[in-house]
């Protein structure tokens, strides 16, 4: 079980086989947690192939959503009459309280999302029939498709960072160390930091000296606290670290001198 993370001094790694199934659910959604911090979530959420999710919406919660496999609508607004359909590689970004329905466009393929949540996982799940939700306004769903990322203000040489979400609390983006290449010492200031590593190995150092060190690999997340020292480091000399990570309040990165 994935344990609320309180260390302000080190990176805690949650291996692909650890996630914890113990967290808020929709129905045809699984969720399962990868970092739990006492005020950001990241978990990898699977829409069953050729499923409809129950309706809800996420609260005060800001949620930014990275499409790892598979073909999905979202289906918003008055009446759940408008939706937006995603694949590989997009982002979302759903605002506060907005009420929301998800279909796995597949019958056969269910589609995976990489998503993280400011505060919690928390999940306020609807009666698909209830219009009352639609008495008021709601800001709009963001869409960021795979070929439309910018490439983010505060990067750490030779990191390249883009970003897929820049919500007003919560930063979304995919990040790439090339083959061989460790990035320059930094910390990301008041700013959880979670990450879902996509394919490659890593190794963060952190520590006084760097002398501590954790390795991930495909499948795993990390939790970075605010504020600490690391380096990360891509450990092949032949194949890149690509890696999703997000942070709140914001895409924070103070660079340290070597």
């Amino acid at each position: 079980m994935v344990m609320k993370n309180q260390s302000k001094d080190k990176v805690v790694v949650v291996k692909a086989s650890e996630v914890s199934k113990q967290t808020a659910q929709s129905q045809n959604l699984p969720r399962v947690t990868g970092v739990d911090s006492l005020t950001f979530w990241m978990g990898r959420v699977t829409g069953e192939a050729g499923k409809v999710s129950s309706a809800h919406h996420h609260g005060e919660a800001e949620t930014a959503g990275y499409i790892l496999s598979g073909r999905t609508r979202i289906y918003f607004g008055e009446n759940y009459k408008e939706y937006a359909d995603f694949g590989p590689g997009d982002f979302l970004y759903v605002p506060p309280l907005v009420p929301h329905i998800e279909e796995s466009l597949s019958d056969t393929e269910p589609v995976v999302f990489i998503t993280s949540r400011t505060k919690a996982n928390i999940v306020v799940n609807l009666d698909e029939k209830d219009m009352s939700v639609f008495s008021k306004e709601y800001d709009e769903i963001q869409i960021v498709r795979a070929n439309e990322l910018n490439e983010a203000e505060d990067q750490t040489k030779p990191l390249q960072r883009l970003t897929g979400v820049a919500g007003p609390n919560l930063w979304k983006g995919r990040v790439v160390i090339a083959p061989g290449k460790a990035s320059g010492a930094h910390h990301h200031g008041e700013a959880q930091t979670g990450g879902y590593i996509l394919s490659g190995q890593m190794r963060i150092d952190f520590g006084e000296n760097y002398e501590e060190f954790v390795e991930l690999e495909a499948g795993d997340f990390f939790n970075v606290p605010p504020n600490l020292n690391h380096i990360e480091r891509n450990m092949s000399e032949s194949e890149p670290v690509v890696f999703i990570t997000s942070r709140h309040p914001g895409n924070i990165v103070v660079n340290l001198e070597n």
